[in-house]
């Protein structure tokens, strides 16, 4: 990547972490807003251009998505926490059948704390979902900012 692009790319990645960390979920909103909008601008154009079919179909998507948006992140969330609880659950019951008998309490401890967590993980997804996601937005703007930071000096170094 050449200089400038590696120094507007680390720019980008700042603001992003930035905007993640205010706004947290506020972004979901913003994002499917403009998902729609985008789609309605689609079928605009695929109408303009006689492709009436094309149009109708992007229309009705565009316009679901920016009244039922939020309802579709929700169901996708409470399917995300589902699977991640499952999936937690299933790890312990493999665990049973795969850990040695003749390991200290200690291991056996640390053994099943990850997929404690992750059924924790799960849970606090499906019964506080608002709360989970602003979390997970802060980190990964805060991984963002850094990781900006990084290839912004990287980039000012080479």
């Amino acid at each position: 990547m050449k200089k400038n692009e590696s120094i507007v790319s680390a720019i980008i990645s700042i603001v992003l972490g930035f905007m993640l960390t205010i706004m947290k979920s506020e972004v979901i909103s913003i994002a499917i807003t403009i998902l729609g909008i985008a789609i309605l601008i689609s079928a605009i154009i695929d109408f303009l251009n006689k492709l009436t079919n094309a149009a109708i179909i992007k229309g009705v998507i565009g316009i679901c998505i920016l009244v039922f948006g939020w309802m579709f992140v929700n169901l996708a969330l409470y399917i995300l926490a589902a699977a991640i609880i499952v999936m937690g659950l299933l790890q312990i019951a493999n665990m049973r059948n795969f850990v040695p008998v003749n390991l200290t309490t200690m291991d056996k401890v640390l053994i099943y704390l990850k997929p404690i967590i992750t059924v924790l993980a799960g849970a606090c997804l499906l019964f506080h979902q608002g709360g989970t996601i602003d979390w997970i937005f802060i980190v990964a703007g805060v991984l963002l900012i850094i990781e900006g930071i990084l290839n912004l000096l990287y980039s000012m170094k080479g």
